[in-house]
């Protein structure tokens, strides 16, 4: 999977793989060779969450594409 900035992906929820509804969008805004930056996208159950940061090999394993 190619990681673009400002592509939107959903983030599984590790606590609770079987319910997708728990999963979070989130925006890519930085990149570098080991890591990747991102925003998250709070739902209407979920508070808002700062900028986080993940191994690129996690985040790969975690999301899946948003369909446009």
């Amino acid at each position: 999977m190619k990681l673009k900035i400002g592509d939107w992906y959903m983030l599984a929820n590790t606590m609770h793989p079987e319910d997708q509804r728990m999963d979070r969008k989130v925006v890519i805004t930085g990149l570098d060779r080991k890591s990747v930056f991102y925003d998250e996208k709070a739902g209407p159950e979920m508070p808002p969450t700062p900028s986080f940061s993940m191994s690129r090999a996690s985040f790969r394993r975690h999301v899946r594409e948003v369909l446009k």
